[in-house]
This record gives C-alpha cells, structure tokens and sequence, in this order.
C-alpha cells in the first residue's frame, strides 16, 4: 500500500471511532447545578419560530427537559419515541425541548434533523441553534445529552447517552416532584 492510502485509512478510522464514541456512551447521570442558559432555537415546525430560552424559563413555570441530539446518531434515534411518549403523558407538568446539535458534532445535518422529526412524528417542541458554543456553553461531551431542569432554569439532573422509557418516565416524575417541593 501507498503511504498515502494508509494515511487515508488511519484518518477515515480515527473519524470512525470518534464519531461512535461521540453518540455510544451508555446513559449516566451527571451532577447537579447551573449551566448557560444563553440558548436560541429555531424550531423545525412550519413557522420556524425563534426560542430564546432565557425568555421561556422566565415565562413558563413549567420544569424542562432540554435534550441535546444529532440526527446521524442511532442512540439518539432510539430514545425519540420514548420521549414523544413522556411528553405525550407529561406535557402539562413538563415542557420538553430537543435540540438538533448534529452539524456541530460531526453527526448529521439540519436537512437530517429536520427528517427525523417528520419520521418519527415529533410533537413537542424541536429545532436547532445556530449557536455552535452550545456544545461548551452545556458540556455536551455526548449524544444524546438530556437535562432536567427546575422551572427556574437550574439543572435538576442530567443524562448522558440514550435513556431507556422507563428511566425517562422515572426521571420526569422525580422532576415533577422536585419541582413541587
């Protein structure tokens, strides 16, 4: 083999095994605190409404859940329908947001989140950020990343990798709770 096409090679592998440990990580939970809220997210529904996020903890007293995503991440793909089915059941108590941050890690394109939503028949509020510092400005070390925060913006929990929809359900229903106490 060329020097070349072995570089190719070590090149296209160093890209593959970044990309997999970028949306493989099992799901975790991290701590506990304030992160930067400084978020705008243009939603992928006809009107493609602007959100400040600020603006939303400020006005809605509703605890979130924010989950970061990338439209060419599998495990990201697999946790869609349970969400859509929390918030389907918990929409009321709690607002859910996700937010496509696929262009920015190397996992997809607004066109491919834009498809998934569609595919999957998402109802609550998604879209992306054109702001490429969420991914320091949240400490998304992985995909997906789901925060549970109070209704005063402050993180109550946080999911690293794919959740399971019983772990979903759990987490909400311990979000709801500490959100009322």
């Amino acid at each position: 083999m060329t020097r070349s096409r072995i570089t190719t090679q070590v090149i296209l592998l160093l890209v593959a095994v970044t990309m997999l440990a970028a949306c493989s990580k099992d799901e975790e939970s991290g701590t506990k605190g304030n992160f930067v809220l400084n978020l705008y997210v243009e939603t992928f529904d006809t009107n493609e409404t602007s959100i400040d996020f600020d603006e939303l903890v400020a006005n809605d007293n509703r605890p979130i859940l924010l989950n970061f995503w990338a439209g060419a991440c599998p495990p990201c793909r697999a946790e869609m329908p349970a969400l859509e089915k929390a918030w389907k059941e918990h929409g009321d108590e709690v607002l859910f947001i996700g937010v496509d941050v696929g262009p920015y890690v190397g996992l997809g394109s607004y066109i491919q989140g834009r498809a998934i939503i569609d595919e999957f028949g998402i109802t609550y509020i998604t879209g992306n950020t054109f702001n490429r510092s969420v991914i320091t400005d949240w400490q998304l070390s992985s995909m997906p990343s789901t925060f549970f925060l109070k209704d005063d913006g402050k993180v109550y929990d946080i999911v690293v990798g794919a959740i399971s929809s019983s772990r979903l359900n759990q987490k909400v229903l311990e979000l709801i709770e500490a959100n009322d106490g």
